[in-house]
């Protein structure tokens, strides 16, 4: 559900390849599981594995203020250090970290942590070696 309200927002003006943002062997290394990824058109990548898995959305920096707009049942927490601007956002049980770095905006997702701390973890260890690449 998410990822589908991510598609409707601005695309990309860099060249990057979402799927080449990361590697299956940092992505298995930072969950401990193997993935496999596909690629969601010119703007995404899933990195599917089990129990867990990856998303990555790239979007131009006009996105940046939907993506970081409260709405109801949404919590949202500015992350420190981390591109020009990072927020972690979610309700319930989806999370999301979204890193603003130039003209560029990040929204990694990682899917079947244990809990909101490992998944919060991961997402930043994963966008940091993604914002490398981009």
């Amino acid at each position: 559900m998410a990822f589908g309200l991510l598609a409707a927002l601005p695309r990309i003006v860099s060249g990057a390849e979402p799927c080449k943002l990361l590697t299956v062997e940092e992505i298995a290394q930072v969950l401990g599981n193997s993935v496999s990824p596909m690629p969601l058109g010119t703007t995404g990548c899933m990195w599917n594995g089990s129990p867990q898995g990856v998303s990555i959305a790239l979007r131009d920096a006009s996105a940046w203020a939907r993506i970081t707009m409260p709405g109801p049942g949404i919590t949202k927490t500015d992350v420190g250090g981390i591109g020009d601007a990072a927020s972690f956002s979610g309700m319930q049980n989806t999370w999301t970290l979204s890193v603003k770095q130039g003209n560029n905006v990040i929204v990694l997702t990682v899917n079947g942590a244990k809990n909101p701390d490992q998944q919060r973890s991961s997402e930043e260890s994963l966008v940091r070696l993604a914002l490398k690449r981009l």
